[in-house]
């Protein structure tokens, strides 16, 4: 129809190869429309409370759920990971818009949303930069999105961090 990014024929010169987009969000949760298109992610939350897995930074980007006394979680980041990245003619879910990609889970969001500082340090890690106590991206990253929205200005620490993205050679997609 007359509204769409058509996917099946741009699909016919590229799919996503050879890509990896690292995922700014609530973390990962394994999904069978998913199965082998994650690679090693990290999570960026260093407060132990918001990210419910009782630590801080660690290498396990798993999604310990955003809910709260009036939502249910959101499971926000897997949700972003189908849309990027989804099998395709599997009979299973969606297509993924470039699903040859490979996703990478960055977690920066947790029950009581992020931090600057976490957001902007993961910012830098996916793109292959170095951030103080933690080990270096073996995977950096082609793009990364940030599909997260708050409400407020961008402090210039964010711009910092994407200026070294885009340095690193990272796109920066941000919902805006």
């Amino acid at each position: 129809g007359p509204m769409g990014i058509n996917a099946t024929e741009a699909w016919d010169s590229v799919n996503g190869e050879g890509y990896v987009v690292a995922v700014l969000d609530t973390g990962q949760v394994e999904h069978e429309d998913l199965e082998g298109q994650f690679i090693a992610g990290y999570d960026f939350i260093s407060d132990p409370e918001n990210a419910r897995d009782g630590d801080g930074r660690d290498p396990d980007p798993n999604d310990e759920g955003d809910w709260d006394s009036k939502y249910d979680s959101s499971w926000h980041g897997t949700h972003v990971a189908g849309t990027i990245a989804a099998l395709t003619d599997n009979g299973i879910g969606v297509a993924g818009v470039a699903h040859g990609a490979k996703v990478q889970h960055v977690r920066v969001l947790g029950n009581a949303g992020g931090a600057w500082a976490d957001i902007n340090d993961a910012i830098v890690w996916a793109s292959g930069g170095s951030v103080p106590g933690v080990p270096d991206n073996e995977t950096p990253a082609h793009i990364i999105n940030l599909s997260l929205g708050g409400a407020t200005v961008c402090p210039a620490a964010m711009q910092d961090a994407v200026d070294i993205a885009r340095a690193n050679g990272s796109m920066v997609v941000a919902a805006a």
